[in-house]
């Protein structure tokens, strides 16, 4: 029997030791870079403490990559190679950079939508194929190879476990993918489905070689929608088997996005294993920590709004968990942050004050309308104990194409 507890909404921390002084969450750096557009981006930062961040943008032929040398004040582009070199993709992206710097870096690729939309299909679009760059000198040479070419390649990840073992995962509509390296990227094994069901909403690596991946209903970049498979995959030993494990909290999946808009629903493990899971119940983001394998879990209440709450992302690392997610609609718009600690059954949240950033119509030109530039953004621990956050600039009639990066601050007051 599953066990659900809910504990109240902390906004800031209690007193501290000496009883003086708080915590809150606060900005304290905030840099537009432009450039062209980087939609869903994606933060890794290297051992040498340099910066690499990566977007997408439709009409480009190949993956986007930024480095910074200067904890984000400054951004140079990264020279990935071109298609004819296999550096292929413009969409969902995603960015590893292991404990020796070696970058890894996931690529989407899908249809290109024309600037003239005067009587296009949209049904037509897809995805179409998967690539994976690798640099073992910081991004001065790349190594470029292929790792599924299929329609409705979509939404991959990838990860690193325990025992050095590489993992991808996607989805084409014909379940969740699944591919193993064991030699640091150079060669891929296609490994058997990890569901033949749903899409690839989120992949986690834990401390013990644990592998959790959050099958979800929508998959096939939202072309197909599997009613009922709606749970977690888990390995226990690195991906060689796999078993079921059941969510906490009430979730409804709809495949035009109507009523709450879901893709990613993130999954992570602390350093101690507890597997936790973020997801929006409407005017309610909740949070699932487990600490038996998702056998029993318990909530935790992480925001509440008037808006309806959605499109969560979520990372763990060195005791804190943290969260960005979007509220309200249109004009409403509002992108949210927060950082979290859990020892034993004490929680302490510290929220950002909510962001009304430059992203409007992706389409349209003289279109003003707020919008979300993706169904996600990230958040990351950064090497000097703050927090890293990038979200998107996408402004078309005033020529602001880019992203924001973000450094946060628990400041004392």
């Amino acid at each position: 029997m599953k066990r659900h507890l809910l504990y109240l909404l902390i906004t800031f921390s209690p007193l501290l030791a000496n009883g003086q002084s708080k915590l809150e969450l606060i900005v304290k750096n905030k840099i537009d870079h432009i450039s062209s557009l980087a939609r869903e981006p994606m933060i890794a930062q290297h051992p040498n403490r340099s910066l690499f961040l990566t977007g997408y943008r439709n009409d480009s032929d190949s993956p986007q990559l930024w480095k910074s040398n200067d904890m984000g004040k400054h951004w140079q582009a990264v020279d990935v190679g071109s298609a004819e070199d296999g550096a292929q993709g413009n969409s969902d992206v995603d960015l590893l950079i292991d404990e020796a710097g070696t970058i890894y870096f996931l690529s989407m690729t899908y249809t290109k939508i024309p600037t003239d939309l005067t009587g296009f299909d949209f049904s037509t679009l897809k995805g179409e194929q998967i690539t994976l760059g690798i640099s073992r000198d910081e991004g001065k040479t790349w190594k470029w190879q292929n790792i599924s070419k299929g329609d409705y390649d979509d939404r991959p990840w990838i990860r690193k476990t325990t025992n050095g073992d590489l993992h991808i995962i996607w989805n084409d509509g014909q379940g969740v993918h699944y591919s193993r390296s064991t030699d640091q990227g150079e060669n891929w094994k296609r490994q058997a489905k990890i569901s033949p069901k749903g899409g690839s909403s989120f992949l986690a690596a834990g401390p013990d070689g644990q592998l959790a991946v959050r099958v979800a209903p929508l998959s096939a970049s939202g072309n197909k929608l599997d009613a009922g498979i709606d749970l977690v995959r888990l390995s226990l030993d690195n991906g060689s088997s796999w078993k079921d494990v059941q969510l906490p909290g009430k979730r409804s999946w709809t495949q035009d996005f109507s009523g709450i808009p879901r893709w990613v629903e993130p999954l992570s493990f602390d350093p101690k294993g507890r597997l936790y899971s973020l997801w929006s119940e409407g005017q309610q983001l909740k949070m699932g920590i487990s600490s038996d394998n998702g056998q029993n879990w318990r909530e935790q209440l992480i925001a509440e709004s008037q808006d309806t709450l959605y499109y969560p992302y979520m990372e763990t690392k060195g005791g804190y968990t943290l969260c960005t997610w979007v509220a309200g609609f249109n004009d409403k718009i509002r992108h949210h942050a927060a950082v979290i600690q859990v020892e034993a059954d004490n929680f302490q949240i510290f929220h950002l004050g909510p962001q009304k950033l430059d992203i409007r119509s992706r389409f349209e030109v003289g279109d003003n309308q707020l919008s979300t530039g993706g169904e996600y953004f990230p958040i990351i621990l950064l090497a000097n104990g703050n927090f890293g956050m990038a979200t998107t600039i996408q402004n078309k009639t005033a020529n602001r194409l880019g992203f924001t990066w973000w450094e946060l601050i628990l400041n004392r007051y």
